[in-house]
Protein backbone atom coordinates (compact mmCIF):
# COMPACT_ATOMS: atom_id res chain seq x y z
CA UNK A 1 0.00 0.00 0.00
CA UNK A 2 3.15 2.54 0.80
CA UNK A 3 4.74 1.45 -1.79
CA UNK A 4 1.49 2.00 -4.65
CA UNK A 5 0.97 5.60 -2.51
CA UNK A 6 4.63 6.71 -3.29
CA UNK A 7 4.73 5.23 -6.70
CA UNK A 8 1.58 8.08 -7.13
CA UNK A 9 3.01 10.38 -5.94
CA UNK A 10 5.77 10.62 -7.78
CA UNK A 11 3.78 10.17 -10.99
CA UNK A 12 1.93 13.07 -10.24
CA UNK A 13 5.20 15.04 -9.08
CA UNK A 14 6.73 14.00 -12.50
CA UNK A 15 3.53 15.21 -14.21
CA UNK A 16 3.33 18.41 -13.08
CA UNK A 17 7.46 19.03 -13.45
CA UNK A 18 6.72 18.13 -16.99
CA UNK A 19 4.12 20.24 -17.68
CA UNK A 20 5.59 23.10 -16.23
CA UNK A 21 8.77 22.63 -18.19
CA UNK A 22 6.56 22.30 -21.12
CA UNK A 23 4.88 25.55 -20.42
CA UNK A 24 8.45 27.61 -19.65
CA UNK A 25 9.60 25.94 -23.00
CA UNK A 26 6.58 26.77 -24.93
CA UNK A 27 6.35 30.52 -23.66
CA UNK A 28 10.04 30.92 -24.09
CA UNK A 29 9.82 30.09 -28.29
CA UNK A 30 6.71 31.99 -28.78
CA UNK A 31 7.79 35.01 -26.92
CA UNK A 32 5.22 34.90 -24.40
CA UNK A 33 2.82 36.18 -26.73
CA UNK A 34 -0.90 36.40 -25.75
CA UNK A 35 -4.26 38.43 -27.08
CA UNK A 36 -6.02 40.61 -24.63
CA UNK A 37 -8.71 41.82 -26.56
CA UNK A 38 -8.81 40.60 -30.29
CA UNK A 39 -7.69 42.91 -32.89
CA UNK A 40 -7.05 45.35 -30.23
CA UNK A 41 -4.56 44.86 -27.89
CA UNK A 42 -1.63 41.93 -27.24
CA UNK A 43 0.81 41.37 -24.20
CA UNK A 44 4.07 39.66 -24.42
CA UNK A 45 7.82 39.25 -23.25
CA UNK A 46 10.63 41.08 -24.29
CA UNK A 47 10.89 40.13 -27.79
CA UNK A 48 13.45 39.87 -30.25
CA UNK A 49 13.70 41.70 -34.12
CA UNK A 50 12.48 39.06 -35.73
CA UNK A 51 10.04 37.79 -32.91
CA UNK A 52 8.71 41.85 -32.80
CA UNK A 53 8.86 42.24 -37.03
CA UNK A 54 6.75 39.31 -37.18
CA UNK A 55 4.00 39.93 -34.29
CA UNK A 56 4.11 43.60 -35.80
CA UNK A 57 3.33 42.31 -39.49
CA UNK A 58 1.34 39.41 -38.58
CA UNK A 59 -1.48 41.33 -36.06
CA UNK A 60 -1.28 44.69 -37.62
CA UNK A 61 0.14 46.48 -34.61
CA UNK A 62 0.16 50.27 -34.25
CA UNK A 63 1.50 50.99 -31.44
CA UNK A 64 3.65 49.45 -28.10
CA UNK A 65 3.73 49.92 -24.67
CA UNK A 66 7.11 49.11 -23.12
CA UNK A 67 6.59 48.51 -19.39
CA UNK A 68 10.35 48.08 -18.73
CA UNK A 69 10.75 51.81 -19.54
CA UNK A 70 13.98 53.96 -21.31
CA UNK A 71 16.77 52.10 -21.46
CA UNK A 72 18.91 54.05 -23.91
CA UNK A 73 22.38 52.03 -23.61
CA UNK A 74 20.40 48.34 -23.60
CA UNK A 75 20.63 46.44 -27.35
CA UNK A 76 17.29 45.09 -26.76
CA UNK A 77 15.73 48.87 -26.26
CA UNK A 78 17.72 49.97 -28.86
CA UNK A 79 16.54 47.58 -31.11
CA UNK A 80 12.66 47.70 -30.93
CA UNK A 81 12.71 51.50 -31.31
CA UNK A 82 14.87 51.13 -34.87
CA UNK A 83 11.83 48.08 -35.50
CA UNK A 84 9.28 50.87 -34.23
CA UNK A 85 10.33 53.79 -36.63
CA UNK A 86 11.30 51.27 -39.48
CA UNK A 87 7.80 49.86 -39.40
CA UNK A 88 5.94 53.20 -38.13
CA UNK A 89 4.76 52.06 -34.71
CA UNK A 90 4.27 54.52 -31.98
CA UNK A 91 5.84 53.81 -28.94
CA UNK A 92 5.32 54.51 -25.06
CA UNK A 93 7.81 53.82 -22.04
CA UNK A 94 6.56 53.62 -18.36
CA UNK A 95 9.07 52.12 -15.84
CA UNK A 96 7.49 49.67 -13.61
CA UNK A 97 9.02 47.09 -11.27
CA UNK A 98 6.86 43.61 -10.71
CA UNK A 99 7.76 44.11 -6.69
CA UNK A 100 6.40 47.21 -6.46
CA UNK A 101 2.44 48.38 -6.60
CA UNK A 102 1.58 51.25 -9.01
CA UNK A 103 0.94 54.13 -8.07
CA UNK A 104 -2.21 56.31 -9.05
CA UNK A 105 0.18 59.01 -11.15
CA UNK A 106 1.12 55.62 -12.79
CA UNK A 107 -1.96 54.08 -13.68
CA UNK A 108 -3.67 57.17 -14.37
CA UNK A 109 -0.29 57.74 -17.24
CA UNK A 110 -1.44 53.91 -17.94
CA UNK A 111 -5.28 55.14 -18.93
CA UNK A 112 -4.05 58.20 -21.03
CA UNK A 113 -2.06 55.97 -22.90
CA UNK A 114 -5.15 53.60 -23.22
CA UNK A 115 -6.97 56.10 -24.45
CA UNK A 116 -4.88 58.02 -26.95
CA UNK A 117 -2.63 54.82 -28.74
CA UNK A 118 -2.98 53.99 -31.42
CA UNK A 119 -4.78 50.40 -31.90
CA UNK A 120 -3.71 47.32 -32.04
CA UNK A 121 -0.84 47.98 -29.12
CA UNK A 122 1.57 45.62 -28.22
CA UNK A 123 2.06 45.48 -24.07
CA UNK A 124 5.19 43.88 -22.69
CA UNK A 125 7.54 43.93 -19.81
CA UNK A 126 10.77 41.59 -19.98
CA UNK A 127 9.14 37.94 -19.17
CA UNK A 128 5.36 38.96 -19.79
CA UNK A 129 4.26 37.56 -17.17
CA UNK A 130 3.62 40.00 -14.38
CA UNK A 131 3.92 43.65 -15.39
CA UNK A 132 2.07 42.63 -19.11
CA UNK A 133 -0.37 40.80 -16.68
CA UNK A 134 -1.58 43.36 -14.38
CA UNK A 135 -1.40 45.81 -17.02
CA UNK A 136 -3.44 43.21 -19.39
CA UNK A 137 -5.96 42.83 -16.61
CA UNK A 138 -6.22 46.83 -16.14
CA UNK A 139 -6.73 47.20 -19.41
CA UNK A 140 -9.77 43.99 -19.08
CA UNK A 141 -11.43 46.60 -17.01
CA UNK A 142 -11.05 49.88 -18.45
CA UNK A 143 -11.45 49.30 -22.31
CA UNK A 144 -13.53 46.17 -22.39
CA UNK A 145 -15.45 46.69 -18.97
CA UNK A 146 -15.26 43.22 -17.92
CA UNK A 147 -15.76 42.03 -13.83
CA UNK A 148 -12.52 41.47 -11.58
CA UNK A 149 -12.32 37.73 -12.10
CA UNK A 150 -12.40 37.92 -15.86
CA UNK A 151 -9.74 40.67 -15.71
CA UNK A 152 -7.93 38.63 -12.99
CA UNK A 153 -7.59 35.79 -15.37
CA UNK A 154 -4.60 38.15 -17.14
CA UNK A 155 -2.65 37.13 -14.03
CA UNK A 156 -2.33 33.70 -13.99
CA UNK A 157 0.37 30.91 -14.38
CA UNK A 158 -1.02 30.09 -17.88
CA UNK A 159 1.21 33.64 -18.50
CA UNK A 160 3.96 32.93 -15.94
CA UNK A 161 2.47 34.96 -13.27
CA UNK A 162 2.86 33.45 -9.80
CA UNK A 163 1.52 35.21 -6.81
CA UNK A 164 4.13 34.40 -4.62
CA UNK A 165 6.95 36.43 -2.99
CA UNK A 166 7.35 39.88 -4.26
CA UNK A 167 5.38 39.56 -7.75
CA UNK A 168 2.56 38.97 -5.21
CA UNK A 169 2.48 42.97 -5.43
CA UNK A 170 0.99 42.32 -9.09
CA UNK A 171 -2.07 41.12 -7.66
CA UNK A 172 -2.27 43.79 -4.75
CA UNK A 173 -1.91 46.49 -7.25
CA UNK A 174 -4.61 45.32 -9.43
CA UNK A 175 -6.88 44.45 -6.14
CA UNK A 176 -6.75 48.29 -5.15
CA UNK A 177 -6.87 49.91 -8.54
CA UNK A 178 -10.28 47.59 -9.16
CA UNK A 179 -11.29 49.25 -5.75
CA UNK A 180 -11.16 52.52 -7.07
CA UNK A 181 -11.76 52.08 -10.33
CA UNK A 182 -15.39 50.69 -8.95
CA UNK A 183 -15.30 54.56 -6.88
CA UNK A 184 -14.56 56.11 -9.62
CA UNK A 185 -11.50 57.47 -8.55
CA UNK A 186 -9.77 57.41 -11.69
CA UNK A 187 -11.90 59.77 -13.11
CA UNK A 188 -10.45 63.05 -14.18
CA UNK A 189 -12.08 65.49 -11.33
CA UNK A 190 -11.02 63.35 -8.88
CA UNK A 191 -8.02 62.13 -10.06
CA UNK A 192 -7.16 65.75 -9.55
CA UNK A 193 -8.07 65.73 -6.09
CA UNK A 194 -6.49 62.98 -5.06
CA UNK A 195 -3.01 64.13 -6.61
CA UNK A 196 -3.58 67.56 -4.65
Amino acid sequence: MAFRLKKTAIFFASLVIISLVSLYIYMEEQGNFHEITPGEAYRSAQLDRDELEYYIKKYNIKSILNLRGENPDAPWYIEELQVSSELNVKHYDIALSATRKLTDREIHKLIEIFKSAPRPILIHCKSGADRSGLIAAIWKVVVDGVSESEAKKQLTPLYGHLSVNETKAMDESFDEFFEKWTKGIYSETKFQRLLE
